[in-house]
């Protein structure tokens, strides 16, 4: 006879989570969520434990089962969830107890649907696995929707989830193909992950190629002896160097004529592998599917890419000596960044590195290496290293010149770069200077002379978030042209408009009106939607114009509030449709401005409403004022300070503590509290 699901679990679980039937029922059907809304509790009690009551559910999160509790939900012990996890799926398919899975799981629907969107995938796959005999293929399509939405649509926040979800997932799921994905973006990132060989089963090769361009490169070293090619970190056995991605393990293919298919050698970034590819030509194929040919030898001589190596370092040491110029190209951004990586255009197979000390790019705000410079450079070799194959260079400054260019000059001029404190433009073409033989010229535009716009102020707000991107091209004037360490100084100001284009509301709109939006375009500072459909309140429709919703305007979350969050990564992709919120229209664009976060009331003057003396509240500590902290309340939207009393030394920026309210005043936003304890984790 086919056992109940409480005897099934009686059976599989430890001593210690052997609670009463209807309880450990429960806590396993809502095991596969790593958090359980009540709502989603309350429809599998009453679909699977009709008889339990209230009461069972009240059990279930008084029990030592469950980790924590929230206004909303609760959050299952790690180690419980994993025991109930395996307890329910060899329940179902060893003992044979039936779920009845096409009645429970429409009913579960409506607490699934409180859960964020990355939540809801975390459940289902791991409802896949509880439920399922050939699971690892469904739940690999389903994970690698997160891998696409990083890889093509730069969501890289998602990365935050995945990292932790790879925690929480069965250990049986770690060997799917989109998991291992996941985890090498993730490294890319420096985000928590586990470390997993191989993975098992067949690799989606368009997926597999997006996410190795996302992979950093590494140095593996090769050698032959003319009976096996050796491969392992680079050294003085093994001096030739070939780029592949940096993966965990670092692994390739290697080909030879004897063996067209080739051989997998992985992990050659530590460990030294070896191949017998005999004298013929050899080919090594990275997973990012670039390979490296390697030329037939001859017995008893050197390889070729030996001697050719050789010979690229006598040319380069000849340049060293004599000080010669070469020309380079800049490759991109080291690691950190510390600086360019650059290809010689006298020797193509060579990469060179220049340090951002010696790169002396012209002045900018920010780092002065956030930014790889364009076009042909001109450089000399500082440094040859045989043994670890690394050459240096150092760019020649061209000649410091203004040109052509005047104090109150009008300029019309692209935005080259933006940084947080302003907007730099290229004026070298205003200027009428060329490139190499001149310095570059920049001007620097302050946050203080941006027009202010609805939604951003220069006092709070990143000048990256303003409604203007990069090479859209704008007339300024130049205010001051100073002579530094670094070249010039040149500080420009936006010309003088008697006429704000689109300094006004389209007919028939007013601030505060609510229309529908479709999501055309994703930048740093936010989200373009193209307007249409009709309006609940008058019936008229708005179609044909486009507005923006600047990142500080996305949500009442602070990331976003302050102007910190990359709008790109915001959870919003091209084709979603949301209500906006009309506020108003951009000084310099003309575009109507638009809030996403307004269709909700801010969270924080609710929960301000709800504060009473006595109320117990966590909070944020912000900044510390004389003898007071500034602490920011969750929601943090609500600001009160507390005195630093007995807790001096172990408050900071950023410490969790709890708080008791002594006053609340709704009208005036006033708390007043007192801290009563202080978090270490």
């Amino acid at each position: 006879m086919t056992p109940s699901l409480a005897e099934a679990l009686a059976r599989r679980l430890p001593e210690a989570m052997r609670t009463d039937p209807e309880v450990r029922c429960l806590a396993a059907l809502v095991s596969a969520a790593p958090f359980v809304p009540f709502v989603l509790l309350r429809d599998v009690r009453r679909a699977a434990v009709p008889l339990g009551g209230l009461a069972a559910e009240a059990r279930l999160c008084e029990s030592h089962l469950v980790e924590s509790v929230a206004a909303d939900g609760f959050v299952l012990h790690g180690t419980v969830r994993t025991a109930l996890r395996k307890a329910l799926r060899e329940a179902v398919m060893e003992d044979g107890v039936d779920l009845d899975v096409a009645q429970l799981r429409p009913k579960m629907h409506d607490g699934l649907e409180l859960l964020s969107p990355l939540l809801r995938i975390e459940e289902r796959v791991v409802w896949r696995y509880v439920t399922e005999h050939d699971y690892l293929d469904a739940c690999d399509r389903e994970l690698a929707t997160v891998v696409k939405g990083v890889t093509q649509e730069r969501r890289l926040r998602m990365l935050e989830w995945a990292s932790g979800a790879m925690t929480r997932l069965p250990a049986d799921l770690l060997s799917a193909p989109s998991v291992w994905l996941l985890a090498q973006l993730c490294r890319v990132q420096d985000l928590p992950h586990p470390q997993l060989g191989w993975p098992e089963g067949a690799l989606d090769d368009g997926l597999f190629l997006d996410v190795m361009h996302f992979v950093p490169q590494t140095v593996v070293g090769i050698s032959r002896d003319g009976a096996r090619l050796t491969l392992g970190p680079v050294s003085a056995q093994r001096p030739i160097g070939i780029r592949v991605p940096a993966t965990q393990p670092v692994s390739v293919r290697v080909q030879w004529a004897g063996d067209r298919e080739g051989q997998v050698a992985s992990g050659i970034d530590r460990a030294v592998k070896s191949v017998a590819t005999g004298t013929g030509a050899v080919t090594i194929v990275g997973l990012d599917g670039r390979a490296v040919q390697l030329s037939a030898m001859a017995p008893g001589d050197n390889a070729p890419e030996v001697r050719d190596q050789q010979q690229v370092f006598d040319r380069l040491e000849d340049a060293l000596a004599r000080r010669r110029e070469l020309t380079a190209s800049p490759v991109r951004l080291d690691v950190g960044p510390h600086g360019y990586l650059v290809r010689l255009s006298e020797e193509p197979a060579v990469t060179a590195y220049m340090p951002l000390s010696a790169a002396q790019m012209p002045w900018l705000t920010e780092d002065p290496g956030m930014r790889v410079p364009e076009g042909l450079q001109r450089v000399r070799v500082t440094r040859v290293d045989r043994e670890k194959q690394r050459v240096s260079v150092s760019r020649v400054r061209g000649v410091v010149s203004r040109g052509n260019l005047r104090q109150g000059q009008l300029v019309r001029a692209a935005i080259t770069a933006k940084t947080v404190q302003g907007f730099l433009f290229d004026l070298t073409d205003a200027a009428g200077l060329s490139v190499p033989q001149y310095e570059r010229v920049f001007g620097m535009m302050g946050s203080q002379d941006l027009p202010a716009s609805v939604g951003w102020e220069p006092k709070y707000r990143s000048s990256r978030s303003y409604a203007i991107e990069e090479n859209t091209e704008l007339d300024i004037v130049v205010t001051a042209i100073k002579r530094g360490n670094r070249g010039l100084r040149v500080s420009v100001r936006p010309a003088e408009r008697s006429d704000v284009p689109g300094g006004r509301l389209p007919e028939g709109l007013a601030v505060g009106d609510r229309l529908w939006g479709t999501v055309l375009e994703k930048a740093y500072h936010g989200i373009r939607f193209a307007l249409g459909d009709e309006r609940e309140d008058t019936g008229t429709s708005q179609t044909g114009l486009r507005g923006l919703v600047l990142n500080t305007e996305l949500s009442w979350e602070g990331k976003w509030f302050f102007g910190g969050g990359d709008a790109r990564d915001f959870p919003l992709v091209t084709g979603d449709r949301c209500e906006l919120v009309v506020v108003g229209v951009h000084e310099v664009t003309g575009e109507l401005s638009l809030s996403l976060k307004q269709v909700v009331e801010d969270p924080g003057q609710v929960a301000l409403r709800t504060l009473r003396p006595g109320s117990e509240v966590d909070g944020v500590v912000m900044r510390r004022e004389s003898d007071s902290w500034r602490v920011r309340l969750e929601p943090w939207s609500a600001m009160t300070t507390v005195p630093v009393g007995s807790f001096e030394g172990r408050l900071r920026t950023g410490t969790r503590i709890r708080m008791r309210v002594r006053h609340s005043d709704p009208l005036t936003h006033a708390v007043i509290a007192e801290l009563i304890r202080v978090y270490t984790d």
